[in-house]
């Protein structure tokens, strides 16, 4: 929708007036052209770069490795005074800019000191060596969401890569690793969350802080949703475990306590909310935990349908009405999916798969509709 058709509409409902609908759609238009100059900056070097990189792929294998290396030494120390220019001069996205680049370039300066030196090494390695050599100049200089971002990112994927290696090297049964790597794999979410919740944090690099609760949250309630997919297996695996058979769902009962106990010491209304998610996302996991639980397939629909349904309640009070979306969204094609798993051979006929797009469509007129009026109370109580 264009924004003067927004502001007719805005106007025609009281919001603003004709003369602010005139004032503002004035402002807007005059950096019409300059979002269409940058664009068009930003193809031109995009067409250098692509090409200078074209140029060097196609005689990469005629160039020493020395003069690769000290090509890229060279261009990591350009940005490197780049980023301390724009800190001295402070110049924002200068600095900002530079240090997400220059972050980059470790990445690939490690990678190419490896194939240089012809180095035997695995991904894993590679990443958790550039975090460690990345992590001090980032936090230090990097504000900005992307930069927070970008090493939450790498933080996560870097410690799930290397986490069974680590724990996998230990003097222990096998059992027992098997139980740490739950235990620490289940603590990311709740630790990244507890860490953004930190004053100190939000004082320091308020981004970073923000970065930190959002893939905290994320992965909670990703984790919650993939729990309901452990009521199609039964549950000979939690007694693989041996003695620790009960270890996955003492997990759960202990973050569930430790969230709790947040939720009564922090002042923050979003907090208190979150904490009281993360609990009952905790619950939703103990119950896929237990080691005398039902098996049922059909509890992975209920299971799902419910944590979900807990999803978008408490997205209300967090002001995420997209997420009241996706929750809509989740139910229901959880629910054709249930659909599917019932009538399955019908779906590999002709007649059949036109029955299921049918439904499918119905069923998203419907969610759709809840999803409105759901939209439209909620802003009532927010009116």
């Amino acid at each position: 929708m264009g924004l003067k058709r927004k502001l007719r509409q805005w106007a025609d409902a009281g919001f603003i007036n004709d003369h602010q609908a005139t004032t503002i759609l004035s402002h807007e238009r005059q950096g019409i052209g300059q979002k269409y100059f940058r664009g068009l900056v930003g193809v031109a070097l995009l067409a250098i770069f692509g090409g200078a990189a074209l140029m060097v792929a196609a005689n990469w294998a005629h160039i020493s490795g020395s003069i690769k290396l000290c090509a890229h030494f060279s261009l990591n120390a350009a940005f490197a005074y780049i980023l301390w220019h724009g800190r001295e001069t402070g110049h924002y996205w200068k600095r900002e800019g530079a240090t997400f680049i220059l972050a980059g370039l470790n990445l690939t300066l490690i990678a190419l000191i490896g194939q240089v030196f012809q180095l035997s090494g695995t991904l894993e390695s590679a990443l958790l060596l550039w975090l460690i050599i990345t992590t001090p100049f980032v936090f230090l200089f990097g504000k900005s969401r992307i930069n927070a971002v970008m090493w939450t990112a790498a933080f996560i994927i870097t410690l799930g890569l290397n986490l069974y290696d680590i724990i996998d090297a230990l003097a222990l049964p096998h059992y027992k690793k098997e139980c740490l790597f739950i235990f620490a794999a289940t603590s990311i979410p709740g630790i990244l969350m507890l860490g953004g919740m930190s004053s100190k944090l939000r004082t320091l690099r308020p981004e970073w802080q923000q970065s930190y609760i959002l893939a905290g949250s994320g992965l909670i309630i990703a984790g919650g949703m993939f729990t309901s997919l452990a009521w199609y297996t039964d549950t000979d695996y939690l007694y693989d475990l041996k003695s620790l058979y009960w270890f996955p769902a003492a997990i759960s009962i202990f973050w569930g306590v430790i969230f709790m106990v947040m939720r009564s010491i922090i002042q923050s209304e979003t907090y208190k909310t979150l904490c009281l998610l993360a609990a009952i996302t905790s619950l939703f996991a103990l119950i896929t935990a237990l080691p005398f639980r039902p098996e049922i397939d059909t509890m992975a629909t209920v299971h799902f349908v419910c944590f979900m349904a807990v999803i978008g309640y408490f997205a209300i009070p967090l002001g995420m009405h997209g997420l009241v979306t996706l929750a809509v969204l989740f139910i229901t094609l959880r629910l054709f999916i249930f659909y599917i798993e019932l009538t399955g051979p019908m779906f590999a006929m002709g007649f059949g798969m036109i029955v299921t797009g049918i439904i499918l469509l119905i069923a998203l007129k419907f969610a759709l509709k809840i999803d409105k009026k759901i939209k439209a109370k909620l802003f009532d109580k927010e009116a």
